[in-house]
């Protein structure tokens, strides 16, 4: 299967692996990411502070000021089990082919949610690494990752938004 693989899809893509995320994951991941050791650009580490101040950080996720700070939530989400399925698939964790990548998952899901591998899945497929075209495609047709289309379709707005619309508290 074929999957687009633009830079809005590509960034689409991760920010609704992010979404679909549970809410103390995600904010895990956002006092994760504000860390003196993760330190992202000022710029970005600011659009951090101001994201933890939210109650429900996903609806600002696609909003032009917090965009930025998707891939870096995503890296602090799914570090652990990036790191886990690497060290699974060995040698050929570079450009394995789509079977080892299924056993590897296989082998790490006990210990990950499937919103978490998704968004790693998402991860590789958004930094355009080796396998970026068979994460993406694994996405786009494995509904567990609740990224193929039939749930996409589902957890974003006609307009393509993440999330449900709410007001911005003053």
């Amino acid at each position: 299967m074929e999957v687009e693989a633009s830079a809005e899809d590509r960034d689409a893509r991760l920010r609704d692996a992010v979404a679909n995320v549970g809410g103390a994951e995600l904010r895990a991941a956002l006092d994760l990411a504000v860390q003196p050791g993760f330190r992202p650009p000022r710029a970005v580490h600011n659009a951090l502070l101001a994201l933890r101040r939210h109650h429900d950080p996903v609806p600002y996720l696609s909003r032009a000021q917090y965009r930025p700070t998707v891939p870096y939530l995503a890296a602090a989400l799914s570090d652990e089990c990036l790191t886990r399925t690497i060290d699974v698939l060995g040698d050929h964790s570079e450009n394995p082919t789509r079977e080892q990548l299924l056993e590897a998952l296989d082998t790490v899901r006990p210990d990950f949610p499937d919103a978490v591998i998704a968004v790693m899945l998402a991860g590789v497929a958004h930094d355009e690494l080796p396998s970026s075209d068979l994460c993406a495609e694994l996405l786009a047709t494995d509904p567990r990752y609740g990224l193929a289309p039939e749930t996409t379709a589902a957890a974003t707005g006609a307009d393509g938004a993440v999330g449900e619309a709410t007001a911005e508290p003053a």
